[in-house]
């Protein structure tokens, strides 16, 4: 162990060489290699690397705000991000900085607004109970795989209200699933990049991207010649005009914008969806008391239930989608007695913000009540993070609220579940992933 030293106060941690070698742990166990030292070193810690020399990694609530929120200006997406994930992912919000991120949220905030998105939730709920209708049942199903489909399904029936073809939705499905895995290793294991050129997995990754890229251009030109108005979030995004200079987005930064939102719809509503199903497996009273909750509630009504938006946030306190978060400090920063250089990037560890004994009774047990107060009604916590926070807390997380109540309230009132003693474990790559769920699943009344 060592500690950063100089005219800046750093937290204790690692020195370069350190990191370096404690590099495979991160590697096998990123949650509990991170987690060990958020107990060893008191919830910050820092870490050097040769490309990056300054990084403080922190689970303290109050410090993540402060990057997030109180002082975002200061603070950037890091290039662990807006430059190596955007080269595939394409340059939409979630990977851009600056006036040029101001400006596309300006743009693209009015679609995600509560009333536009009401105007969605049939074809959601639809999308949703399609899938369901010929989802396999069984003593041993592996529903992550299943809830990965649906969520695919859902978002891209959001994006685009038109029926694409089979060999459509394979192209979409197959070639972003392929796009995601290599940039989860290219990110984790930057030591592959050197044999790109011999083994052509990125070359192959940016033609998969520009095929998605295509199908998207094929569906915009369509309904451009067709001159038709859908219910979709592209006709949203065809229709925006920023507000400067009231003109529309050209139509890169429109596809650019699909595959962020089919990225951040598809990938973290998957997750969040299977950690909890496991989560109510195992504690049968909050299901029982979930279901009878939902068989007094209109469907559209599910996502005002009070009760069941506190399932949803519990399961996201327990396994966050977006674990951890990155910012780079555009000038020097100081918070709690640590001072730190311009480019020294603060990863926001969520998982272990929202588990941190300090902040939480009963820190690791499912728990919805935690956020119902006296009168049922959901509190609000400082310490939580299932969106992020500040001016970049995800846009579409009404969205993703909404779409998860709509599916508890379908499958429970047709599915019974019940635990097989699997135990998932975690995946934490760009979201974090189970490695499966195995659940006893039935249809109700059988």
């Amino acid at each position: 162990m060592g500690s950063n030293k100089g005219a800046y106060h750093m937290p204790a941690g690692y020195s370069g060489m350190l990191t370096i070698l404690r590099s495979y742990k991160y590697l096998s166990d990123p949650i509990k290699f991170v987690s060990n030292n958020m107990d060893l070193y008191g919830g910050t810690y820092s870490a050097r690397l040769p490309q990056y020399p300054n990084f403080i990694i922190t689970q303290d609530a109050a410090f993540v705000n402060y990057v997030l929120k109180d002082n975002h200006t200061n603070y950037h997406k890091s290039p662990l991000t807006s430059g190596r994930v955007a080269e595939y992912l394409g340059k939409g919000m979630l990977f851009i900085n600056g006036d040029t991120w101001l400006k596309q949220r300006r743009l693209v905030q009015p679609a995600f607004h509560r009333e536009k998105i009401q105007g969605l939730y049939s074809t959601v709920v639809k999308a949703i109970e399609d899938y369901l209708a010929t989802m396999p049942t069984g003593r041993a199903i592996d529903i992550y795989p299943l809830l990965h489909q649906l969520a695919f399904n859902v978002v891209i029936k959001s994006l685009f209200d038109i029926d694409l073809s089979p060999a459509t939705m394979d192209a979409l499905g197959n070639n972003f699933s392929d796009i995601q895995n290599f940039v989860i290793k290219d990110v984790n294991q930057p030591f592959r990049r050197p044999f790109y050129t011999i083994t052509g997995s990125e070359r192959k990754a940016l033609k998969k991207s520009a095929r998605i890229k295509d199908i998207f251009k094929g569906i915009i030109h369509q309904r451009k010649q067709n001159n038709e108005s859908h219910n979709d979030l592209l006709d949203m995004l065809l229709q925006s005009t920023y507000e400067d200079t009231d003109l529309h987005m050209d139509e890169d930064q429109v596809i650019d914008e699909l595959l962020v939102l089919m990225f951040a719809g598809h990938e973290t509503t998957a997750n969040t969806l299977s950690w909890m199903l496991h989560l109510l497996s195992n504690n049968q009273v909050v299901l029982s008391r979930l279901i009878e909750s939902i068989q007094q509630t209109d469907i559209y009504d599910s996502p005002r239930n009070e009760y069941l938006s506190a399932v949803i946030n519990e399961s996201m306190r327990l396994y966050p989608a977006a674990w951890l978060t990155d910012r780079v400090a555009l000038q020097d920063d100081s918070f709690g007695g640590y001072t730190y250089p311009k480019g020294t990037i603060i990863l926001s560890f969520f998982y272990g913000t929202h588990r941190d004994k300090a902040n939480w009774a009963d820190a690791n047990t499912f728990n919805p009540d935690r956020f119902l107060d006296e009168a049922g009604k959901l509190k609000k916590y400082k310490n939580y993070f299932p969106f992020g926070a500040g001016p970049r807390m995800c846009i579409g997380n009404n969205f993703a609220m909404a779409e998860m109540a709509f599916f508890l309230h379908i499958f429970l009132r047709h599915f019974s579940i019940k635990s097989t003693g699997q135990a998932p474990r975690t995946r934490p790559l760009l979201t974090l992933r189970p490695d499966k769920v195995v659940l006893s699943v039935e249809r109700a009344g059988h």
